[in-house]
């Protein structure tokens, strides 16, 4: 199972948010009207055993009414859930209710409750969007032909400062996030902590994977540095003593210059630490950039 589906599954399993709100959320994503002889009735069909059996249990919280549960069997193998309300009364309500909800209004989001912002963000993930492993990246999108509902879901994510863009492909808008804190927000804003758990996982285990090649990046080039020195030194020193130079040098620029000699990939503290009484990095390094100059100058 992609860890897309074990996101929602996580969040289907979890108490509503606000049960009343996501049944309009849903009724916006999913739903249609059904008119018979008897009367009309609202019907919720998805392929999904999970969401028919959380639809079920939304309207059973919102009015203790026990939805009608279908299961038919395609032919190319699926299986298809209707959950149907059939109760006129409900039905009617529901339909009074979705009317004046914000997602059909044009009210400011200052003046919707925040569990009815995130009951729509939770159902609009569910029902219309993904999110990435995030061991592949990170990437959480939404996406819906309307481009009222885009920027109403760009809208409520800005509300808790997700800082979502919309992008446009084909016919359909897509609000998406990329950066991970912001996908860890919304995880955390839709209760989805064990798939936030997940991706909080593989970021800390990224970062120390990064830490421990910039580490060894910067510790090899160090290394590079110290090794080039070290062969221009040496070779700055043969040269003194193919002509003759060497041995006109002060005792302490002779012995430093065999040491180095003896010991050509040392580092300057090592060099420093083999002399009797041992020198400073500063003092060794002016003798062998010394040696440079002099090679140099023949």
């Amino acid at each position: 199972m992609s860890f897309s589906k074990r996101c929602k599954k996580e969040v289907l399993k979890k108490e509503p948010i606000n049960s009343l709100a996501e049944l309009l959320c849903v009724l916006e994503f999913i739903g249609s009207i059904r008119i018979s002889s008897k009367g009309y009735s609202i019907v919720f069909k998805t392929y999904s055993n999970s969401e028919a059996r959380y639809i079920y249990n939304i309207i059973k919280d919102s009015y203790e009414y026990s939805s009608v549960f279908e299961i038919k069997d395609l032919p190319s193998g699926d299986r298809l859930f209707t959950v149907i309300i059939d109760n006129d009364g409900i039905c009617e309500d529901i339909m009074k209710k979705n009317k004046d909800f914000f997602i059909n209004t044009s009210n400011d989001l200052e003046e919707v409750s925040f569990d009815d912002i995130k009951s729509f963000l939770k159902t609009s993930f569910v029902f219309k969007g993904s999110v990435n492993d995030p061991q592949r990246g990170y990437n959480l999108e939404i996406s819906t032909s309307d481009k009222n509902l885009a920027d109403l879901l760009k809208e409520s994510m800005e509300i808790f400062e997700l800082n979502p863009k919309i992008n446009t492909k084909r016919d359909c808008f897509v609000v998406y996030l990329k950066d991970s804190d912001k996908i860890s927000d919304f995880l955390a804003l839709i209760e989805a902590n064990k798939s936030l758990f997940e991706l909080e996982n593989v970021r800390a285990m990224r970062s120390i994977r990064n830490d421990i090649n910039r580490q060894t990046n910067f510790d090899k080039a160090n290394i590079d540095r110290t090794v080039n020195a070290s062969l221009k030194q040496v070779d700055a020193i043969n040269l003194l003593i193919k002509e003759d130079e060497f041995e006109k040098l002060s005792e302490d620029m002779i012995e430093i210059g065999e040491l180095r000699l003896a010991n050509p990939y040392a580092s300057i503290e090592e060099l420093g630490a083999m002399l009797e009484p041992p020198m400073s990095k500063s003092k060794v390094n002016y003798r062998l950039q010394k040696f440079i100059k002099m090679a140099e100058d023949l």
